[in-house]
């Protein structure tokens, strides 16, 4: 648990500067997110013969170029152009497949999303990040509580069997209490009916986010990503459910603008 504790706050003494600064602090944050998340992802390989020593930084770098190409009209392209690099590659490696291209290009899709919807949203409005936050985290905390206390029901035995229906509704109760009650102080510029479409559907999302990564992880037979994050498993163990939330919230910021 001191572990875990200590992990923890050195995450917020790295996140929370970047949030509050930006600038550099801030693309220093999705550098590492990038890279670190992109080692796990792309460690997801089970096979036995190793990639090219050249495949994951190559991966990586093409990440980099789509998600801070200054020229936004180009982002598109050069993903596709990488998306057909990463799918010729088998023509001219034995030990890489198609089904490594697939693992590379499903990488780069959803990092290129991810660092997207992230930069949209604080350029938007930088209490968006927070409200996704707390949405996403006072969820998580909630529904361990809630089913430490009163569950009985299992919510989905094959993906998480420690997870209960008890649970997963007392998180999603807290976690909309607090985004709502966060957004109706720090967000004046959110209509009543935003903030509730907001707040009731960012815990929702977060728990569909954690139970895939579960399944992502139960289908590669591994426990955590890696152990980058004593006490938390890897990056992307702590950032499942906000990943899916910054996906989303972007689609609700989009639906609101129209």
């Amino acid at each position: 648990m001191k572990t875990r504790i200590v992990t923890a706050l050195g995450i917020l003494a790295f996140i929370i500067p970047a949030l509050y600064y930006g600038g550099w602090l801030l693309l220093a944050l999705i550098s590492c997110i990038i890279v670190g998340g992109g080692i796990e992802y792309l460690g997801l390989r089970d096979a036995a013969t190793p990639w090219p020593f050249w495949v994951k930084p190559m991966a990586i770098l093409c990440a980099f170029v789509i998600v801070f190409c200054p020229l936004t009209q180009l982002c598109i392209p050069l993903f596709g152009i990488s998306v057909l690099f990463f799918y010729a590659v088998p023509v001219f490696s034995e030990r890489f497949d198609t089904k490594d291209s697939f693992l590379c290009v499903s990488y780069l899709a959803f990092f290129y999303l991810l660092a997207s919807s992230f930069l949209n949203i604080y350029t938007s409005n930088p209490n968006y990040i927070w409200l996704i936050i707390i949405a996403t985290y006072t969820c998580d905390t909630a529904a361990y509580f809630s089913g430490y206390f009163f569950g009985k029901h299992k919510l989905n035995e094959r993906i998480s069997p420690k997870k209960t229906i008890e649970g997963s509704i007392g998180g999603w109760l807290i976690g909309a209490a607090c985004a709502f009650a966060y957004s109706y102080i720090m967000i004046p510029d959110f209509t009543l009916w935003e903030m509730a479409a907001a707040s009731l559907l960012l815990p929702l999302s977060a728990q569909i986010g954690d139970l895939a990564f579960s399944a992502m992880k139960r289908s590669f037979h591994i426990k955590d990503f890696s152990d980058f994050l004593p006490g938390h498993g890897g990056i992307l163990d702590r950032l499942d459910s906000l990943i899916f939330n910054f996906i989303c919230f972007a689609m609700i910021l989009a639906v609101m603008t129209l």
